[in-house]
């Protein structure tokens, strides 16, 4: 039987459309987070648009090996903002960072038993809704261990706006400056640099299938590598605004895509929790960043910024900006952050013992 070119023209059409229809929504939404400067606006955006598409009935799936390449070039985002500069700090001031990292993890558990008993979520969605890390990181984490990630989404994205907002007005009314984002820094060769950043991304994809028992190894094995050739000073990593923007599209597609109606009916419900969960850990965080402030004798915004719990790169672009010590608050965070990722799931799992926790996702 001879098939008309027409009808497979219109075939195409009906399995491209929807993309299509998605794809401009999610770019429309992040244009418009964009002109406010939300931090990811893309993934942010992309997600809503996921959202939409998925609760009306549209059918979509986001292929996994694009969403395991997004990881990789999160991984190589994350690397480039780790300078020998705050490896030094690490090791100058590891005892204090270690202690606040752990009274900070200390408060987020606290509030991840309070999202457990007043949000009806599993403990391991709520653990990871709460944890201090990089938004983005902490979704993909709870994508790869099965917790839904549609939640700690909510509850991570609630608390980046939070986070700043208030890093922003503590920044404007310290030193009176705004954040207008990072110079941009053009390579000797940008084309030969990007190949070589994306070749390391690509090894996201890879530790999946081959190294898959290590926590988000789509993320981590780009990150420490990209790290690694950073600080000996043998290759810069280099990633382009546009790849960053398709990343993390790749990333709240992913998310957004997992909806469903009536998820998205119980996860709104969670947004005046989420709220006061964020308010309670910044406070916090706070607190703790004037206790920082003495024992140190730093400036208290380098100490805000240090403990505040937002993603690395909005708090880096507020810390430049506000000739604050940036090796510092890069320093305490990016430990942070490792502490989260590598020793993330243990700490779940010893959790999830402690009695009122339970260990199956409730759907």
């Amino acid at each position: 039987m001879k098939v008309n070119p027409q009808d497979k023209v219109a075939e195409r059409w009906r399995h491209g459309a929807p993309w299509l229809g998605l794809v401009s929504l999610a770019g429309l939404f992040s244009a418009a987070l964009s002109l406010i400067h939300f931090p990811a606006a893309s993934l942010l955006g992309s997600m809503i648009a996921g959202v939409m598409f998925a609760v009306s009935g549209v059918e979509l799936r986001f292929p996994r090996p694009l969403f395991l390449l997004a990881q990789g070039i999160a991984g190589c985002l994350i690397a480039k903002s780790l300078t020998p500069e705050t490896f030094w700090s690490v090791v100058s001031n590891w005892p204090v960072l270690l202690v606040f990292i752990a009274a900070t993890l200390s408060f987020s558990f606290a509030i991840s038993w309070a999202l457990r008993r007043f949000g009806a979520v599993s403990a391991e969605t709520a653990i990871w809704a709460a944890m201090p890390g990089m938004s983005g990181a902490m979704v993909i984490i709870a994508q790869e261990r099965d917790a839904d990630g549609r939640v700690v989404a909510l509850v991570q994205y609630v608390r980046l706006a939070m986070v700043v907002v208030s890093v922003t007005l503590v920044s404007h009314f310290s030193s009176g400056s705004l954040p207008n984002g990072l110079p941009p820094e053009m390579p000797s060769h940008p084309v030969l640099a990007l190949g070589i950043t994306l070749l390391i991304a690509l090894l996201g994809p890879l530790a999946t299938r081959w190294l898959g028992f290590i926590p988000a190894a789509a993320m981590m094995v780009p990150l420490v590598s990209g790290a690694a050739l950073g600080a000996s000073g043998v290759f810069h990593l280099w990633l382009p605004d546009g790849v960053l923007l398709l990343a993390f599209a790749a990333i709240g597609l992913e998310v957004g895509l997992r909806f469903t109606r009536s998820i998205l009916i119980r996860i709104v419900q969670l947004i005046p929790l989420a709220l006061l969960a964020a308010l309670v850990l910044i406070s916090l965080s706070g607190m703790l960043s004037l206790v920082l402030s003495y024992l140190l004798g730093i400036d208290k915004l380098t100490a805000f910024l240090a403990t505040v719990p937002g993603s690395i790169d909005s708090v880096a672009i507020v810390a430049i900006e506000s000739h604050v010590d940036v090796s510092f608050v890069l320093a305490l965070q990016t430990v942070r952050m490792f502490v989260v990722v590598l020793c993330g799931p243990f700490l779940v799992q010893q959790l999830q013992r402690l009695p009122g926790w339970q260990t199956k996702e409730e759907r």
